[in-house]
């Protein structure tokens, strides 16, 4: 798939988005709201303890604006995965197969998630509220490192997504786990250095989420006491290609295996 091609089908995508357009802004304001009221919860807890395993406020939205922007990103183009369920079971996903085009980027391109702007901004606004109150030494080096970390983590936020949408196709039901996994994204909110080691080990060497905030953001500001040497975070960008590479290969075994409706 070209880049033109993905572009024209981003445009129908927005098109179609915008025959509703009272809906897409009452979408967008809603989930608006929504992180407005979960920011503020862990605001009221923060403000309540002073700080939690030694982060401060302005550290924790930093990881807050992290987490939202990089998922904003990643599931823009991977929130398809969650309706893999129904396609298989509907005989549907025949279509993206019968077309010459890479089935993976077909179905990113075609069921790309604009409603994600919304998340984008909030995560944009937040981050640099964040920044602005953090004593980072900017330098090319940490400016470079944090846009590659955003990538990498929005790989890794992307694979997640990808790896659950592949269960579709050997077990066809897989909704429950994208539930599970959300839940699990919770962990990273706050510092995972407030959890046990058992919580930390799973976070960062089973299902990597520690890496899309809690790692590159300690190694920007300079926090060390963790169960991991703080020096990881600086592979954030890589651990992002490999757990992505790893999840598209599995998903590409499951389009292999895939035997139409039903199975």
């Amino acid at each position: 798939m070209t880049i033109g091609l993905f572009c024209h089908y981003f445009r129908l995508r927005v098109r179609e988005r915008m025959e509703y357009r009272g809906a897409f802004l009452i979408g967008l304001v809603s989930q608006g709201l929504a992180y407005a009221a979960g920011f503020t919860v862990i605001w009221v807890l923060v403000n309540r303890f002073g700080t939690l395993g030694g982060w401060v406020w302005e550290e924790i939205a930093f990881l807050y604006a992290l987490n939202l922007m990089s998922y904003a990103i990643g599931a823009a183009f991977t929130y398809s995965q969650t309706e893999l369920e129904g396609m298989v079971q509907k005989g549907t996903f025949d279509g993206i197969l019968i077309r010459p085009l890479n089935p993976y980027l077909s179905l990113a391109a075609q069921q790309f998630n604009i409603g994600y702007v919304g998340h984008l901004a909030i995560a944009m606004s937040i981050l640099i509220w964040s920044l602005g109150n953090l004593a980072i030494d900017w330098n090319v080096a940490n400016g470079l490192f944090l846009v590659l970390a955003v990538i990498g983590a929005s790989l890794i936020q992307a694979a997640v997504l990808t790896l659950l949408g592949a269960w579709s196709f050997t077990f066809v039901r897989a909704t429950f786990l994208f539930g599970f996994a959300g839940t699990l994204q919770t962990f990273i909110t706050y510092p995972i250095t407030i959890y046990g080691a058992t919580i930390q080990v799973i976070l960062t060497a089973i299902v990597p989420f520690a890496f899309v905030n809690f790692y590159p953001a300690s190694v920007l500001l300079g926090k060390e006491g963790h169960l991991f040497p703080g020096w990881i975070g600086w592979l954030t960008p890589l651990v992002g290609v490999v757990v992505f590479w790893g999840a598209y290969q599995v998903w590409m075994r499951g389009v292999n295996r895939y035997q139409g409706a039903g199975g």
